[in-house]
């Protein structure tokens, strides 16, 4: 197959830079009401606090908004068609892309004042013969922790491209 470049390799033994989110109460709030979250824990801090945290609540998976806006702040000419940034692209002679497996493991739960920091690496690149030809399968982990350093959560998640 061979479609893995010794550029790609080279791609992919790198270290990425951590990225860390204050979260506010507007950013859960916002979460929340996309989500359709109505619970007042995410609204109200009295609430929230009523149910034994110290501030407004993030709902599950608030992690991939942090996630997401560490990738998001680059300028359009930094991005990929379908919205990726072009540094987390591997150099392979295919960009078509799809999304493959996620899993998440859940840890703490994010309150209203946390800084959430992200690490990100790759945990594989490895390739397959589907049956339109060469698979290139990127699995990257991403680990959220708070200020505390505590597990927010862990994301494994892994791109095909074809």
């Amino acid at each position: 197959m061979g479609v893995i470049t010794e550029e790609a390799r080279r791609w992919a033994d790198r270290d990425y830079p951590p990225f860390e989110m204050q979260v506010t109460a507007i950013d859960i709030a916002r979460f929340a009401h996309a989500t359709g979250e109505t619970n007042p824990i995410h609204f109200d801090k009295d609430a929230a606090v009523a149910a034994g945290h110290a501030d407004v609540v993030a709902p599950t998976l608030f992690s991939y908004v942090v996630r997401m806006h560490a990738s998001a702040l680059v300028s359009p000419d930094q991005l990929e068609p379908d919205g990726s940034p072009t540094a987390d692209v591997p150099p392979l002679p295919t960009r078509r892309a799809m999304a493959g497996e996620t899993s998440v493991v859940l840890g703490e739960r994010v309150v209203a004042g946390d800084v959430i920091s992200v690490r990100k690496r790759l945990a594989n690149m490895y390739e397959k013969e589907g049956r339109s030809g060469p698979l290139v399968f990127v699995d990257m982990e991403f680990t959220f922790t708070n200020q505390r350093g505590d597990l927010v959560a862990r994301e494994n998640f892994t791109r095909i491209y074809r």
